[in-house]
Parts: C-alpha cells; structure tokens; sequence
C-alpha cells in the first residue's frame, strides 16, 4: 500500500487522505497509518489549507511527496 500511495501522490499531487483512500480503494484507516509510517520515514508530509469564514477556519490536511518520498518512488520503480 505505502508504495501505491507514492505513486498516487506522484501522479495527482497532493491530496487529503479520503482521496487517496478512494483512488486505491482501500479502506481510509489503513491509508491514514500508511500515511503516518511514511512520514515518520520523511518520505510525505502534510500541508494543512484553511478557508477564513467570519471568525472560523475551516481546515483541510492535504499529503504530499517530500523530496526523499520522490527518490525513493524512482529508486522502487524499475
């Protein structure tokens, strides 16, 4: 799985997630300790985007490739 999500982020860039989970069709709490194990390696992190509404924020944590999380896609694919 941790290598179907590189690829994914490679591909589509980054991305929440549910997204993720639903483009490899594998159920949303395995894809979030997947993504967790990943970034403890520095192989993705996340970026978190808010929208300002009023006086709330609504936020969105979207994952994304780090530069070691793209050498070692290029060094997994033949």
């Amino acid at each position: 799985m941790e290598l179907a999500i590189l690829i994914t982020l490679a591909q589509h860039g980054p991305l929440a997630a549910d997204r993720i989970a639903a483009q490899l069709e594998d159920p949303p709490g395995e894809v979030q300790v997947a993504l967790r194990r990943l970034r403890d390696r520095g192989l993705v992190d996340v970026v978190a985007v808010g929208e300002l509404q009023g006086h709330s924020t609504n936020a969105a944590s979207y994952w994304r490739l780090t530069d070691a999380g793209r050498d070692e896609l290029a060094r997994r694919q033949p």
